[in-house]
Parts: C-alpha cells; structure tokens; sequence
C-alpha cells in the first residue's frame, strides 16, 4: 500500500483518503482466552501475529475474546512517530470494506481533576470511600488515558458508557514507540451513522496518527510572532500569508488501512 503523508492543511478538508489501488493487508484477530495485559509492552504478542506496514514503519497485531479487542502498535520508525505522543491514535472503522473515514475511536492523554477522576471511578461502577476520596483531592490534576467515540471529520463525539471503559498504553522500546489499546466490542458500532460490525464479517480498520494539535499550532505562532502581541488584530510586520503559515505548519499526518477479521469465540 502507498504512503500517504498528506499536510494537515489539505487533511483536513478531506473525508477520504486517497488510497491507491494496492490492496490493503489482512488481519486475522487471535482469540484470546485471558485479557491482555495493557502495558505498552510488546512481550505478550507472538512474532507471527505481528503484521508490518512498511509504508509507515509500523507494526500491529490483535486479539479479542467475546466483549473486547486488544491492540498492539509499535512505530518502530521516529521517522514516522510525527506528534502521536501529542495527538494520540485513531482508529478509524467501516463495516462497507471501504477506505472511508465514517466513524472512529480516537485513544489520547489528557489532564483531568480529582473531581473529574472520581466520577469517572464512580461511572465504572467502582466504590470510593471517603478516605481514599479525600487522598485524590490532595493532588489537583491527573494524567488520563482518554477514549473518545470522533466523527468523520476526526470530531469528539463523547457518548458515555463503553468509551469509559477503554484505554491504552505506552512505552518507549529503543527507538519505538509501543501503545496497547484495549476496545469494547460495542464502540465499534456508532448508532448515529448506523455503522453496525459484524464480529462474524470482515472490516476496514484505519490507524491514523500525527499531525499539528492547537497546542501545537499556539506554540509555534508564538515561536513565530516572538513574543508579540497580537490581541489587537494587527499582524505588524508578518502578512496574512505569514500567520496562516505558522499556524498549518508542522508534523504530518500518517496512516494506513488493513482489512481486520475478528476471531470467533471459542
């Protein structure tokens, strides 16, 4: 499949991808009969499960038991690893076998407050007493690994229940960066748009990562004007072609589609 490092700029006003006519690598999901543990490690995955994408110096296997899918991606190439730490993953889904962006689930980090997290213990149906509430009020923010359902435009979308429950990992092995995601089978169906899987038939199952976050583009319009400030409208000595560049600017986009076939329950 050809490599498509496509500048945010042009990605975002697009729904699809430009593939070409090569065909898309298979998968095939391995049954699982205990949860994989979600370390960010690679030592749970056999070689021969693992697929490679040339195309982006990536590698990716799954599982899945009767509820769950599990993921492992290593970006074996910093060539490739563009801001994903910053952006997160999304893993794009469509039922029609099509290279379409029609309904995603999007895996980031993001800092939420003790208030925050201890509704999100209690959503999960977990117990706090007021012991152990009173010890996460004493630190004021926290680091969550964040799951979001994101509509084709790479939107969030949040629907509470399944998205709760997902997560993911990572770490750094050597020069790659090793995630492990964690997905409940229900979040890949989006009711809205009607995408419905099928565990027993195969899908289009999208990976995307990097590109230029808001944060990203602040940063570097900061690094542009030096300091200058701009509250008033007024650009100085840089044109509207200057600003609009130092906002696009920036890491690639990357991804790649496999067709996926989920293991049948045992």
């Amino acid at each position: 499949m050809k490599s498509h490092k496509i500048p945010f700029i042009i990605l975002a006003g697009l729904l699809v991808l430009p593939l070409g006519a090569s065909k898309d690598k298979v998968i095939t999901s391995r049954w699982t009969a205990a949860p994989v543990a979600v370390d960010g490690q690679t030592t749970e995955w056999a070689p021969e499960e693992i697929v490679a994408e040339e195309s982006v110096g990536a590698k990716i296997a799954v599982r899945n038991d009767a509820s769950h899918v599990y993921v492992m991606l290593s970006l074996d190439d910093p060539q490739f690893q563009s801001t994903a730490e910053q952006t997160g993953i999304t893993f794009w889904i469509n039922p029609a076998m099509k290279t379409k962006k029609v309904h995603g689930i999007k895996f980031y980090r993001k800092t939420i407050t003790a208030d925050e997290l201890i509704q999100l213990i209690k959503s999960r149906g977990q117990e706090l007493f007021a012991e152990k509430e009173a010890e996460l009020k004493a630190q004021p923010q926290y680091l969550h690994f964040a799951c979001d359902p994101v509509n084709k435009k790479g939107e969030i979308v949040p629907r509470p229940g399944q998205a709760e429950t997902a997560t993911y990992r990572l770490s750094r092995v050597q020069q790659a960066m090793v995630y492990e995601f964690v997905i409940p089978l229900a979040l890949l169906d989006d009711p809205e748009n009607e995408v419905k899987v099928d565990p027993a038939k195969p899908f289009k199952f999208g990976v995307e990562w990097g590109g230029v976050t808001e944060e990203i583009k602040q940063m570097r319009l900061a690094q542009f004007e030096g300091g200058a400030d701009m509250s008033g409208g007024g650009l100085g000595e840089y044109s509207t072609e200057d600003y609009l560049a130092a906002r696009q600017s920036g890491p690639q986009v990357y991804s790649f589609w496999v067709d996926l076939r989920l293991a049948p329950g045992k």
